[in-house]
C-alpha cells in the first residue's frame, strides 16, 4: 500500500454537531454499499482536484438518502480546509 499522508477522521454522535476526532472507524455494510462508498470517495477525489471544491457530501450524490436509515459521509479538501 502506497504512504497514506496526513489523514484525520472525525465524526458526531447522533444528534451532535460537535466534532469528535476519531481512532478508528467501522463500516457495517453489504459489499455493493462498500463499493459504492469507494467510488463516492474517488469522484470526491476528482471534484476536490478539478473543482477545487472544499467538501462534498455523500448524502447529495444517493438518490435514495435518509437519515434514519444511512450516515453521511462529508468528505474535506485538505487545501481549503485547515484541520481544528
Amino acid at each position: 500500500m502506497t504512504e497514506l499522508g496526513d489523514l484525520r477522521i472525525l465524526g458526531t454522535f447522533e444528534g451532535s454537531d460537535k466534532s469528535l476526532k476519531l481512532d478508528e472507524i467501522s463500516i457495517l455494510a453489504k459489499a455493493e454499499v462498500i463499493r459504492a462508498l469507494g467510488v463516492f470517495l474517488i469522484n470526491a477525489a476528482y471534484e476536490m482536484d478539478v473543482n477545487e471544491v472544499e467538501h462534498v457530501h455523500l448524502q447529495d450524490s444517493i438518490a435514495n438518502f435518509s437519515y434514519e436509515n444511512h450516515v453521511d459521509v462529508i468528505v474535506n479538501n485538505q487545501e481549503k480546509v485547515k484541520p481544528n
